[in-house]
């Protein structure tokens, strides 16, 4: 049996918050509201369909004074602040009828302390729109699609409402996945084949159950309403990028939130050996690691520098055919995932926008999607 160096392997999932019925979602249910002394900032998330639909929003995030984030005690309570103030940076940006190019200093300055604490971008970003932005309906009850409602939405309605509730429950899908990638990593370093290949298998598993939910976003979600009323909010700031009025007067420019922020799929990557053009797409997939939670960064790092569960099947895969077959499996599963991916992607991007307006963030999202799917095909081992 072949025997490798060993390398450190991740033992305290806790230490990288990550849970082991939850994965990347947080162990304790978000927090539904703010204490009282936020309260204006609650009133605003409760009326912000209104505020924008009746073209009132702008006018009262110009006159309104929110209350000084240092009152903030938690970190369950600074998640929430920064879910809603980041949700107000965006509908600021995007909820006219010509995009803003300034952010007031009334938001932007509490806006741009909560990212700096929480190490983040100042805008909408996969980690605060998903990770920190649900609630289960029956508490007693697991994270399923009949089980879970998004805390808050920008125009809201069913569209809206499903497109978040579906990218949550594949999130909870995911975490046996996490699990065992951490595992199979710990029985490379213990020469144990037999035991990799039962994890491989059961991450198969968990990407198939991954692929059930994912497709489900069709039967609530409607592609023209996707791209024209959810969308636009989660948009990125191009050219020529958005001033945080206070903070600073140079514009800044940042990535909009997007499925590819996910550490989910950047974790089955890494542990598996997953490598992509490292001059366009790897480059890319790093540089959006900032908007995800550091715990979460530094959970992909430590996966990088585990053991080498490709390296070990590589090894051994002239005596243990089958564990070739069961590594093989995942990365077609990946490559499934990243398929179904791109034709949503096509279906809900590419075909409803204008030809001058394609892509995501500052990518052509599809092309994308469609060259990662390639590259992971290419991990293929013969």
């Amino acid at each position: 049996m072949f025997s490798q160096l060993k390398q450190p392997v991740i033992d305290n999932l806790e230490a990288y918050q990550v849970d082991f019925e939850r994965g990347f979602l947080p162990k304790e249910d978000p927090l539904e509201r703010l204490p009282d002394q936020f309260e204006i900032i609650e009133n605003i998330a409760t009326n912000l369909s209104a505020l924008l639909i009746t073209g009132q929003y702008r006018h009262v995030i110009d006159k309104v004074q929110f209350p000084d984030i240092s009152q903030l005690e938690t970190e369950r309570q600074i998640k929430r602040a920064f879910l809603l103030m980041s949700i107000f940076g965006n509908a600021y940006v995007w909820g006219g009828e010509i995009p803003a190019t300034v952010i007031p200093h009334s938001l932007a300055i509490p806006l741009c302390k909560l990212a700096n604490i929480l190490d983040r971008p100042p805008i909408v970003a996969f980690s605060s729109m998903v990770l920190d932005n649900w609630r289960r309906i029956d508490k007693t009850q697991p994270i399923e699609l009949d089980n879970i409602a998004p805390l808050q939405l920008f125009l809201g309605g069913i569209d809206e409402y499903w497109f978040y509730a579906t990218a949550i429950v594949i999130e909870a899908k995911g975490a046996p996945a996490l699990i065992s990638l951490v595992q199979a990593q710990k029985f490379v370093n213990l020469d144990n084949t037999a035991l990799v290949s039962m994890h491989l298998q059961k991450i198969v598993a968990v990407i198939a159950r991954m692929q059930a939910i994912f497709k489900e976003i069709t039967n609530k979600c409607d592609p023209y309403i996707f791209y024209h009323r959810v969308r636009p909010f989660v948009g990125s700031w191009q050219e020529p990028g958005v001033i945080y009025q206070g903070v600073s007067d140079t514009p800044q420019m940042f990535v909009g939130g997007s499925a590819a922020q996910s550490s989910l799929l950047q974790s089955l990557d890494a542990g598996l050996g997953i490598k992509h053009d490292r001059e366009k797409h790897e480059s890319y997939l790093r540089q959006i690691r900032v908007y995800m939670p550091v715990a979460h960064r530094r959970f992909l790092e430590a996966l990088e520098m585990g053991p080498s569960i490709r390296e070990f099947v590589l090894n051994n895969q002239e005596n243990y055919p089958m564990l070739r077959q069961h590594y093989n499996e995942c990365v077609q599963a990946i490559e499934h995932f990243r398929k179904q991916h791109m034709e949503i992607a096509v279906h809900y991007i590419t075909k409803q926008a204008p030809q001058h307006k394609q892509g995501t963030g500052s990518t052509n999202f599809a092309h994308f999607l469609r060259k990662v799917k390639q590259q992971t095909t290419a991990h293929l081992i013969s």
